[in-house]
């Protein structure tokens, strides 16, 4: 059972005022590329250096993860720490916040693995579909 989320404690002229700022969508746009997920999910309950996040997502360029982890460590999900050694040693892992995502981001692998074949079906059916129309109007 999944806990009600705290914004819903708040009076409802709050609430109305929180929607109307479209935080949804706001954050979708923020973490809605492949690359913060994978990262994200490849943080998960771990700490790396970007060479071994590197190899582990195969073909992300070292200016996009660069990037990527620059973006994410700004939207307060990763922190970076640097080790004082010669050469410097990086490695990244998800805040608490960035850890809750995971919690959103499991739920969606979960609704994506025993929906996926009934959406790629209706795809398929759709097309056929279309393709029927086409024919037909011609």
């Amino acid at each position: 059972m999944t806990p009600e989320a705290e914004y819903k404690n708040l009076p409802a002229e709050e609430i109305r005022a929180l929607e109307e700022s479209r935080p949804f969508q706001k954050i979708l746009v923020r973490i809605s590329n492949k690359w913060n997920v994978l990262i994200i999910r490849r943080l998960s309950g771990r700490r790396m250096r970007p060479s071994a996040l590197r190899r582990e997502i195969g073909n992300i360029s070292p200016k996009v993860l660069t990037q990527t982890l620059r973006e994410l460590e700004s939207y307060g999900l990763i922190e970076r720490e640097v080790f004082p050694v010669i050469p410097p040693k990086v490695e990244y892992r998800l805040t608490a916040m960035g850890d809750s995502l995971v919690v959103a981001l499991d739920a969606l692998r979960d609704w994506a693995m025993d929906n996926n074949a009934a959406v790629e079906t209706s795809i398929d059916a759709y097309n056929q579909r279309q393709d029927e129309d086409d024919l037909q109007n011609f």
